[in-house]
């Protein structure tokens, strides 16, 4: 049975639209939402060539299901088969958005609450009664959870060193893999309040340019970062199971400054973030004094 369709049409979104429609027909969801949205142009006018101006832009899109048989990975293969653009999709069931909502979870209420809705399911209502988390609670959290993080990728980087101090460079390079994990994870937690679940080093990159474009240009900002990243990628089950898995003439060394001068960096951005953080606290106690004096 095909699904009824209630696409919300935006302009300058053609391509956007095509995919929407293409994930209800295909997976029926009761909600869509985009909650991001990067674009990035490279315009160029040179006597040496051509005029050349081109655009890309990377939608982020929530799906909302009915239960949880839908599996994130097959609805982001059948997304990455579209060559319109570049969409990165988090699919989750309806019961998790409720129960996250009802404990004031931060990254579903501005999603749903901020976000733009493009495609809600025939008979399926909108999501309210929801209240964003107390800021003080949320700096509290977000605290912890960075230090266990970063306590975990530095512990995978020091065993990382001993592997490569005795040349184990497989084992190595996949425990930098771990760290650059860890520290993806840590960091879109505290700037998304998302307890994320994909180890795929490309998707948790891309999912942490909805907040600073710092961490996804430290590994794809050259062509040799690129490349690292790339290796990196694949030692996290070729370095394991496959004989002929290489480092492609690279010193392990050099995954190694690249590794820990990313965690150096998520370190900045947390504490970039807690002092934002902060600051929301403290206009809180400011309106709460104020309301007291009246």
């Amino acid at each position: 049975m095909i699904p009824q369709i209630q696409i919300q049409a935006f302009k300058n979104h053609q391509n956007l639209n095509v995919i929407i429609e293409a994930l209800v027909q295909e997976f029926a969801p009761l909600h869509i939402y985009q909650f991001a949205e990067i674009t990035n142009k490279d315009k160029r006018k040179s006597v040496f060539c051509a005029i050349h101006e081109e655009e890309q832009r990377i939608y982020y899109l929530l799906m909302i299901t009915r239960g949880s048989v839908v599996d994130e990975n097959t609805v982001q293969a059948f997304l990455d088969r579209y060559n319109l653009a570049k969409v990165i999709i988090h699919v989750c069931g309806q019961e998790t958005v409720l129960k996250s909502l009802e404990h004031c979870g931060g990254y579903f209420a501005r999603v749903i609450g901020k976000g733009k809705l493009f495609y809600q399911g025939v008979g399926t209502e909108c999501y309210d009664g929801f209240s964003l988390p107390n800021p003080k609670k949320q700096l509290g959290r977000a605290i912890v959870h960075w230090r266990k993080r970063r306590e975990m990728a530095k512990g995978f980087f020091a065993a990382a060193e001993q592997a490569m101090e005795v040349g184990n460079e497989h084992v190595g390079l996949f425990l930098l893999h771990h760290v650059t994990e860890q520290a993806c994870m840590g960091l879109i937690y505290v700037f998304m309040d998302y307890q994320v679940e994909s180890r795929n080093l490309e998707r948790l990159l891309y999912l942490c340019a909805c907040f600073s474009n710092r961490p996804f240009q430290h590994f794809l900002g050259t062509v040799e970062n690129e490349a690292l990243l790339k290796i990196m990628i694949k030692s996290f089950s070729e370095a394991r199971y496959d004989d002929t898995f290489s480092l492609e003439n690279h010193s392990i060394y050099r995954f190694s400054e690249l590794v820990e001068s990313f965690l150096k960096l998520a370190n900045t951005l947390c504490e970039e973030r807690f002092r934002v953080l902060q600051v929301e606290v403290d206009q809180v106690k400011v309106l709460k004094g104020a309301t007291k004096n009246d």
